[in-house]
């Protein structure tokens, strides 16, 4: 049996229902497939804008307050984020709302007025400038290793755009980018919780088989124009006491061979209290209060960071730990410690089948990405993984050409140049 039913309407928006008759609310995920990869420099952050014009008001409720209101007394609420890929509309509501929800988000995404630009500009502009110190320089590690990474393609391109592109977009900007990609054919309508699937079916085409479907902007893939010639640097000096620092590596992608090896890696490195780098930089030398490593994947890259913070005196001996542990990494995962680590992983997808917002997410976006992961998919995949395989991944995606290193706050310049020295002497020692 399936673990979630699919279809798609005639207009070609996709439905995704997951049924779990035994919990007790719905969550219903809409994803739209635009972001700050379909963008060009001089639209940035066009696509984040657009999310929060849709909330100022739509033929049905002419104001944000409305709006929420009208979830509210669904016994829900929505919410929106936009990421590199999609914008999403999330809503949790009583089971007995459901097909009452769906009208609202429909009107909500058909049928939106654009008032109110100026007001939200400023709110967005609140929202950017605090990625900006009062020199106007951008502390965001994730903004800078981005523009390192990622170079002129839109990934390099902060989702919330530049203060100056915020400032110039206009109501055509928006109005424009709204024509081109919130149309039923770049839409994946994911649905979770004790639901029936053919009253939702009905309800779903009810509420949206009047929006009209058209051709959609292709999308600029990445590809590197030169060989990787890393590690690559960035220094921001910034008042406070301490450094905030990412250490990062261009993985593969989703799709390469090495997406589940660098999976279970970044989860080895810095998942939960048990991880290497918790260990060592915290627990054993007591350098940081936490460190966490993160992956985000794309179809044809990706990007694997390490994030923390800590006292500017222990800047060099917690580099040194990141760079020997990455290291390490390629050359030793025992399989006691995989064992924890696939041991964990299966108990959360286990978990995870209680959460209607996780398994609305999974299919939902599995479906809108192309890159479908059921629970069965994952479960078969942890149970398979080998020590080799983690090596394996680690060592294509942990080589020095492909790392990239921020640090924003009061360092010295002395660090500076040992923390360089010692990313270059990695370098060094790999290539050898």
């Amino acid at each position: 049996m399936s673990e979630y039913y699919s279809a798609t309407l005639a207009n070609g928006l996709r439905l995704l229902v997951t049924q779990l008759p035994h919990l007790h609310s719905v969550e219903v995920v809409c994803y739209v497939g635009v972001g700050v990869r379909n963008e060009p420099a001089a639209l940035a952050g066009v696509s984040h804008f657009l999310e929060h014009m849709v909330f100022r008001g739509n033929e049905k409720y002419p104001s944000g307050p409305l709006i929420e209101q009208a979830f509210e007394r669904l016994g829900g609420s929505i919410n929106a984020a936009t990421d590199a890929e999609s914008t999403s509309f999330d809503v949790n509501v009583h089971p007995d709302s459901v097909a009452e929800a769906l009208p609202l988000l429909a009107a909500l995404l058909m049928q939106p007025l654009f008032n109110s630009m100026e007001t939200e500009r400023a709110i967005i502009l609140e929202e950017a400038l605090a990625d900006f110190n009062e020199h106007g320089e951008d502390i965001c590690l994730d903004n800078r290793i981005a523009q390192m990474m990622w170079g002129k393609h839109s990934l390099g391109l902060p989702v919330i755009g530049y203060p100056e592109t915020i400032r110039q977009l206009s109501l055509d900007d928006i109005r424009n980018w709204y024509q081109q990609y919130f149309v039923p054919n770049n839409v994946v309508i994911s649905i979770a919780g004790p639901v029936d699937i053919a009253t939702i079916h009905t309800a779903v085409e009810q509420a949206f088989s009047q929006w009209l479907p058209q051709e959609l902007p292709a999308v600029q893939l990445f590809g590197l124009a030169q060989a990787e010639t890393g590690p690559h640097c960035c220094w921001v000096r910034d008042s406070g006491s301490q450094l905030s620092m990412q250490l990062s590596w261009r993985t593969e992608g989703s799709l390469a061979p090495t997406s589940l090896g660098t999976r279970v890696l970044r989860r080895i490195l810095g998942d939960g209290g048990a991880s290497r780098l918790m260990q060592r930089l915290r627990e054993d030398a007591g350098l940081t209060y936490s460190v966490d490593a993160s992956l985000e994947e794309y179809a044809e890259c990706g990007c694997l960071s390490i994030d923390l913070s800590t006292d500017p005196e222990k800047l060099i001996p917690a580099v040194k730990i990141l760079i020997e542990e990455a290291q390490r990494a390629c050359d030793l995962v025992s399989e006691q410690e995989l064992q924890r680590v696939v041991q964990m992983g299966l108990y959360r997808l286990h978990f995870s089948r209680d959460n209607v917002e996780e398994l609305a997410v999974r299919y939902g976006w599995g479906a809108m990405s192309g890159d479908m992961h059921t629970l069965l998919d994952d479960t078969l995949s942890w149970q398979q993984v080998t020590p080799q395989v983690v090596q394996d991944a680690a060592r294509v995606s942990l080589r020095p050409e492909r790392c990239y290193f921020a640090c924003i706050g009061p360092w010295r310049d002395a660090d500076r140049q040992v923390v360089e020295t010692m990313l270059s002497d990695y370098a060094a020692n790999v290539a050898l």
